[in-house]
């Protein structure tokens, strides 16, 4: 499928994105072979995606309501990674100030279940 017909991050009008930037998804789960691209944080999910070198865009999202653990991981100060466990799989995300991200994160995931009814 051709970049301009992939689906790219869109905020819904009801909406309101938290936190924005760019951090790095360590596809396998190791802190060395990462993607570098940009990560959203809305009120109601979480997105991320970036462009690969063989010229195809990588990017998965998931609902709030979903995430079970979000944490720090890794050495303080030096691999800076975010861990966010759903129930489908866990994403190591890195980026500069992790703990900002961790907080945001886990702040809107509480946000989030307070909303849903029989939480």
């Amino acid at each position: 499928m051709s970049k301009g017909k992939q689906a790219r991050f869109h905020v819904k009008s009801h909406e309101a994105v938290l936190k924005k930037g760019m951090m790095d998804y360590c596809i396998t789960g190791k802190y060395s072979h990462f993607v570098a691209g940009d990560a959203v944080l809305t009120d109601e999910r979480f997105y991320f995606g970036a462009d690969l070198q063989t010229g195809e865009y990588l990017s998965f999202e998931f609902p709030l309501a979903q995430i079970y653990a979000v944490e720090a991981v890794g050495v303080p100060f030096f691999t800076r990674s975010m861990l966010v466990t759903t129930d489908e799989k866990q994403y190591r995300l890195n980026a500069f100030f992790v703990g900002r991200w961790v907080r945001a994160v886990r702040r809107a995931v509480e946000a989030a279940k307070e909303k849903q009814p029989n939480a």
